[in-house]
């Protein structure tokens, strides 16, 4: 049997750009506001759009890549990162390992967008 791994990023700007065009393509009204990949410390490459008072933002810090979404810096009261994201993406993307299962790759960032898309919405906000 044969065991079909991620396809993982080679470089932090390869990722950067591959979240860019799906977030373009997905949702064309969010706004770039922040665009990082070089020169940052720990080797961060970060990326924030914001949409209605909603900052969406992916960063990749020391090999994991995650996103999070605030609105007044406070985020979505309905959003737990366990239960809707980590065990989601390890149910979802085959062959990936539990413990590094934030690794850079084109299945995450796919899962990431189809996340956002799916929820993005449904978002509760206590202000």
């Amino acid at each position: 049997m044969e065991i079909i791994m991620v396809k993982k990023f080679k470089t932090k700007l390869e990722c950067a750009l591959y979240i860019k065009g799906k977030v373009k393509e997905i949702f064309p009204l969010w706004q770039e506001i922040l665009f990082e990949y070089e020169n940052l410390p720990n080797g961060i490459m970060e990326i924030d759009y914001s949409y209605n008072s909603i900052v969406v933002q992916f960063q990749q810090d020391r090999g994991c890549l995650d996103f999070s979404v605030y609105k007044n810096h406070k985020q979505p009261s309905n959003l737990s990162w366990e239960n809707d994201i980590h065990q989601k993406i390890i149910k979802t993307i085959p062959y990936i390992d539990p413990e590094w299962y934030c690794t850079p790759c084109y299945e995450l960032v796919d899962f990431y967008i189809n996340f956002l898309k799916e929820r993005f919405d449904t978002f509760v906000w206590d202000e």
